[in-house]
């Protein structure tokens, strides 16, 4: 048993390092891949050789936005408490997540952002061209074995 206390978690994927009380589960709040203790001072160093070494990961950044818009105003918890899936929040947060950025992919989900930063929270907003095909999405993370 790792003491909590004096590690980190860190992930891989993200190359970053949470402290264990913001991934309870051990499974990155961003990516949700499964993540592995490491001492304080590797998971700083690490992270400084991440910066240093691969630009700033826009990836991960535009999935938090992705992430901020769906959830806003309570709808993740909503969505979480409708389906009652047999999972985490956080890792139920990131699938809807991943499903959203599929839907843009695929073009049945489009996000829309202001031209710059802004302070009106109704100006980042998804609008959906098929919401058949996200409940039906949706359904899939309630069912067992999804």
């Amino acid at each position: 048993m790792t003491d909590s206390t004096k590690t980190y978690l860190w992930c891989e994927t993200c190359k970053r390092s949470y402290r264990h009380t913001d991934a309870p589960d051990d499974l990155c709040p961003v990516c949700n891949k499964e993540m592995r203790p490491t001492g304080k001072m590797t998971a700083i160093l690490r992270g400084l050789m991440a910066n240093e070494l691969v630009a700033s990961d826009l990836k991960t950044k535009h999935r938090q936005l992705i992430r901020l818009i769906w959830t806003r105003n309570g709808m993740g918890e909503q969505y979480y408490r409708v389906l009652t899936p047999d999972m985490p929040y956080n890792k139920f947060e990131a699938r809807v997540t991943e499903i959203l950025c599929q839907g843009a992919d695929e073009g049945w989900v489009t996000f829309v952002l202001p031209s710059s930063p802004s302070t009106d929270e109704s100006a980042y907003r998804l609008k959906f061209q098929d919401e058949a095909r996200f409940i039906a999405e949706l359904e899939k993370i309630g069912q067992p074995d999804q």
